[in-house]
């Protein structure tokens, strides 16, 4: 079995010229035979155009080196450029659709607002979101 162990690294993925992902890692085991990448503390930015759009963090991840889909393992965070917040565990992205989801509950936080549920779907900006059996929780402006 041949394995590669790295330490504090970064990964940059661009389309067209354009930043697509950032990532960066304490440490990584790479398995060579099956292209599967097992990160420690990774942190991923997401781009948009080349713009920045989002920053995930998990405890760790696997990366499948062929596809670039990431399976985030533990505790998982999502931060937007316009400081919303997705919590889970054990989170995954698919880099061909550009969706994050997990069937794991999931707490979202924009502004004031919170939003509970038991799995979702979403793009890596967090616009478009699909939570299933959700429960939201509403401030209200005085």
């Amino acid at each position: 079995m041949a394995e590669q162990a790295v330490e504090k690294f970064t990964i940059t993925e661009t389309e067209n010229g354009k930043l697509k992902m950032i990532l960066e890692s304490e440490s990584a085991v790479i398995d060579e035979k099956t292209e599967i990448a097992v990160l420690k503390l990774p942190r991923v930015k997401f781009y948009e155009d080349g713009k920045y759009s989002s920053l995930f963090v998990s405890e760790s991840a696997e990366i499948n080196l062929k596809t670039y889909d990431v399976k985030g393992i533990g505790k998982c965070d999502i931060t937007t450029a316009k400081n919303e917040h997705l919590q889970t565990t054990n989170m995954q992205y698919n880099a061909k659709k550009q969706l994050i989801f997990s069937n794991t509950p999931v707490k979202i936080t924009r502004d004031k607002d919170t939003v509970y549920g038991d799995s979702f779907e979403a793009d890596t900006k967090l616009e478009n979101i699909i939570i299933r059996k959700q429960r939201a929780i509403l401030e209200k402006n005085n």
